[in-house]
């Protein structure tokens, strides 16, 4: 029989293979072991005798591909190293089984990088993990501040968000608002949005009662990372003055503008750049508007209105406005909903709306 196999393969060829080889016959037998086998680990040719034994593998799998003629790749531990085998039939006369080759490739170098990619895989999820319910449990509490009534929800498209916001108290008569969205998702765009959120709070109140000194500092210290240019965000910050119902405000690129409803619909518009280390020092504008028991300003970052359905069409302004609008309670809840109902294949970008009520 081993002549018969000898005829079919040619075995200088699977000498000059770098993979270990073995052949053996239709009777289990090892007739050939090509040299990198032999080298590595052993074949005495005298007696013909392959020291890879039942004692070392299970032969189940060498014997199914003799029975059933059929390919099968399994992954074995030889003297302490990790092959992936590959056991094909040999066919003769007929297409009758001879026997059976044996390739085997040494994967202990790709098996251990892959655990440590695992590994590594897993220790980087738990840190995200722990980053992302660091970075929900500093928003807000919703609720009332003063006479003001505060409702929100905020959705990352991944574990991490690069969307931020917070409303707090700057003294007994003034609320500072705001909210910022980082360029990009994830680890590096949540940084952003921490720094932002740190740094804010660390103001005095002097600085905090001005919403243009506030993105100045915001910027003159957002330049001081160094970060590339691809870094940068947009931030919205106001004032509102709970004694005089003044709310004032300036804007570093933020879109989509907030929503100011009352009888009518306002727009807060305000002129500024977004914040980023390769801009050059520029004013920002600072607006005010009056507001009254009963008024609610709407702020959004724009994973909201570009939302897009499966044909393509964007959530948009006008749904928000709609909401708004027709309803008096419940109105971040709607509109959640009514994203979710819109949207029909996955969300693409973080979404953040922020629902501040004068009462």
């Amino acid at each position: 029989m081993a002549s018969v196999i000898r005829e079919k393969i040619d075995m200088q060829i699977l000498n000059g293979i770098a993979d270990l080889v073995r052949v053996l016959d239709d009777k289990e037998n090892v007739v050939f072991v090509n040299e990198a086998m032999e080298k590595a680990l052993g074949y005495d040719r005298e007696n013909g005798i392959c020291y890879i034994d039942e004692s070392v593998f299970n032969p189940e799998i060498t014997r199914r591909a003799l029975n059933e003629g059929i390919v099968i790749q399994r992954q074995e531990t030889v003297m302490g190293q990790i092959y992936s085998v590959k056991c094909s039939p040999i066919l003769g006369d007929e297409g009758k089984i001879t026997g059976v080759v044996e390739v085997f490739r040494n994967v202990t170098v790709e098996r251990k990088l892959q655990r440590e990619i695992l590994d590594k895989n897993r220790e980087m999820t738990d840190e995200t993990l722990a980053a992302s319910k660091i970075q929900k449990t500093v928003l807000p509490p919703k609720g009332f501040l003063k006479n003001l009534k505060i409702d929100y929800f905020f959705r990352p498209s991944n574990i991490l968000s690069g969307d931020m916001f917070d409303v707090f108290e700057i003294n007994k008569d003034n609320i500072a608002i705001y909210i910022a969205d980082s360029v990009g998702h994830g680890f590096a765009a949540s940084m952003v949005t921490m720094f932002i959120k740190s740094l804010i709070r660390t103001l005095t109140k002097d600085v905090l009662l001005s919403p243009v000194r506030t993105l100045k500092s915001l910027s003159g210290r957002f330049k001081l990372l160094k970060l590339n240019i691809e870094n940068y965000f947009t931030c919205f910050y106001g004032v509102f003055n709970v004694k005089k119902g003044i709310f004032s405000y300036a804007n570093a690129g933020h879109q989509p503008l907030p929503i100011k409803v009352s009888y009518d619909i306002e727009n807060l518009e305000a002129e500024g750049f977004p914040i980023s280390g390769f801009l050059k020092n520029f004013d920002y504008q600072e607006k005010t508007v009056k507001c009254y028991s009963g008024d609610k300003i709407l702020f959004m970052t724009d994973g909201i209105t570009e939302a897009k359905n499966m044909e393509g069409e964007v959530y948009g302004k006008d749904r928000v406005i709609e909401i708004l609008r027709e309803n008096d309670i419940d109105e971040i809840k709607i509109l959640k909903e009514d994203i979710r109902s819109f949207m029909n294949v996955g969300q693409v970008d973080d979404m953040s709306a922020v629902l501040i009520s004068m009462w």
